[in-house]
């Protein structure tokens, strides 16, 4: 049986995994480590990053629950927020 199409589910980051998302988003040649990515949460609350200029250029879907997060022109979709506890 394959457990991936079996729908979305969510597990909460444990404050360890947190730690080390962090350190490997900012880490690299690419990392954000220039402060110019930005962290947000879906209408969900599940945690995205937006590289380069930081803002919302396109759309996606929120890969935890599917909700549409990004955005267009630099203004978020209704419902998504800055994640300032993750930058």
């Amino acid at each position: 049986m394959n457990r991936l199409s079996e729908g979305s589910r969510y597990e909460e980051v444990t404050p360890e995994e947190l730690a080390s998302i962090k350190i490997a988003m900012v880490g690299g040649q690419r990392g954000m480590a220039t402060n110019s990515g930005h962290w947000y949460n879906c209408i969900n609350e599940h945690p995205f990053a937006i590289g380069e200029c930081g803002m919302p250029m396109q759309l996606a879907r929120c890969p935890e629950c599917g909700a549409t997060i990004g955005g267009r022109n630099h203004q978020a979709v209704a419902g998504v927020s800055r994640a300032e506890h993750m930058e």
